[in-house]
């Protein structure tokens, strides 16, 4: 099924409440972007917060990193991707650079995924497919991908496990899964804390129902589940601890 240049592999409505108070807080947030500002991303408008500069700046070099990691896995080109979470595709638009890249952009957002789409049209790149999925419906085509991007959207997953399972099934033997810009925490104490803070972070937003689709995942299930952090040597760590990359783990999968 199709709407506009949308395919839809699961029915919209079911995740209609979650997309109102999603683009509610990020509407509050000041995070609603033009198509222009898209365009732009990774490098945010000039005025924009210092917070707000210092986490495209971390993003900036999180995509940088992880295209020439993918430039050097997939030299022979023709890679077929699938970014998870794409929200408005600002990074699909960069993936799909890639030399003989294939890529779908996924999402349960439809707002922000017709944003991405139009501006994938105008650009005239015709090798991004968006597709509204629940992705733990098991319907998107199996064995297809060889890499599968997560870039701050693991979080609005509850369960790792069940996760990897849906996203295993769909990557090709060899495949890899990459997650990245996405907190982890080190204890079940520290992860109480974040949820706490995350609820009175959306509640002072006047969002409260937001904290409801935003979980807490800890590094340990990661690394129980098989991934393995790519931030941890110790040039990666040298570079956080001078906050010129992301502070958060670089967990990658291999299937």
């Amino acid at each position: 099924m199709t709407s506009g240049k949308i395919v839809q592999f699961t029915e919209p409505g079911r995740f209609a409440a979650q997309t109102r108070y999603y683009l509610a807080a990020r509407t509050l947030e000041d995070r609603v972007l033009s198509d222009e500002q898209v365009r732009r991303l990774p490098c945010p408008d000039a005025g924009a917060a210092p917070a707000r500069l210092r986490e495209w700046r971390w993003r900036s070099r999180s995509l940088r990193r992880l295209l020439h990691y993918l430039k050097r896995r997939f030299a022979a080109g023709g890679p077929a991707i699938l970014d998870l979470g794409c929200g408005n595709g600002w990074m699909s638009l960069h993936l799909a650079r890639l030399p003989g890249a294939r890529v779908w952009a996924a999402d349960v957002n439809l707002p922000e995924m017709e944003q991405g789409a139009r501006i994938a049209e105008a650009a005239g790149l015709e090798n991004i497919r968006f597709v509204f999925a629940d992705i733990l419906e098991n319907n998107l085509p199996e064995a297809h991908f060889d890499c599968i991007v997560l870039a701050a959207s693991v979080q609005y997953f509850p369960d790792l496990q069940t996760l990897l399972l849906s996203l295993k099934r769909i990557l090709k033997p060899g495949g890899e899964i990459h997650i990245i810009d996405s907190p982890f925490y080190a204890s079940e104490e520290k992860r109480q804390q974040a949820r706490e803070a995350t609820r009175q972070y959306y509640a002072r937003l006047g969002v409260p129902e937001m904290a409801g689709f935003y979980h807490h995942h800890l590094w340990q299930d990661i690394k129980a589940l098989g991934g393995q952090n790519r931030n941890s040597g110790p040039w990666p760590r040298l570079m956080q601890q001078l906050r010129r990359w992301s502070p958060f783990p670089w967990a990658v999968f291999r299937h």
